[in-house]
Formats: C-alpha cells, structure tokens, sequence
C-alpha cells in the first residue's frame, strides 16, 4: 500500500511542473552557518552539490528526511521532529508567495513521494 501512494497520478498539480533545482542532499552537515554578530545561526552557504538535480516542486518542498530521521538507522524523537514541522510550517506561511507551496507540503501523497525518492537514493 505505501509504494501505491507513490505512484503516478494524473491529477498532480506539480506533473508538468514547475521543476526546480533540488540539492538533493540538503541536511544540517551541508549547510555552513554564520557563527557570530547580527547574523549568527543564520545559512551562509550550501555545499555538497553533486547529487543536484531537477525536481518536481513537491521534491524540494515537503519535509527532509532529515526532520524525522537522526541518521538513516536512527528515527529523531517525535516532539523534536513536530517541532521542526511546525517551524517550517510557520516559515513557510511567512515567506511562500504561491498558495500551491503550502499544499504540497502538506499533501501525504506527495510526502510519500518524496520519501520514497529520498529514501531511493541513500548510498546503500
């Protein structure tokens, strides 16, 4: 059943695009943050770039792995992960222009998707 949520569906919004440039590989170790002043904590840079690809929209947007997952062995405490939900949640409702943003993020179809495509390219 959960391989059948990741299927293609003639109705998806995202199908025939936008496609977007998708890291790919975007996690806490790949970002390099600005480590003092008016700026601390803040993204800086982005490295790790050779997994790059273009993606549908709901790729790049949805949830990283890396909210509910410590590494790929390793699930992250529920509260932690909500918490990391509800924050982008929050930034997004902030920052996103197009209303299609925030229904894909939270659209379990395309969560699966993306789950399924993260989990497809993990070095094994």
């Amino acid at each position: 059943d959960r391989i059948l949520d990741c299927r293609d569906d003639p109705f998806d919004q995202c199908a025939t695009g936008p496609f977007v440039l998708g890291h790919m590989d975007l996690n806490p170790w790949n970002m390099i943050f600005c480590p003092k002043g008016p700026n601390a904590g803040r993204i800086v840079s982005i490295i790790d770039w050779e997994m790059a690809l273009t993606v549908p929209l709901w790729s790049l947007i949805c949830y990283p792995l890396w909210f509910d997952r410590v590494s790929p062995h390793e699930a992250r405490r529920s509260a932690e992960a909500q918490h990391f939900k509800d924050t982008y949640i929050r930034e997004l409702q902030k920052h996103a222009q197009e209303s299609i943003i925030l229904r894909v993020v939270q659209n379990a179809q395309y969560e699966a998707r993306r789950r399924f495509s993260e989990i497809a390219i993990l070095p094994w």
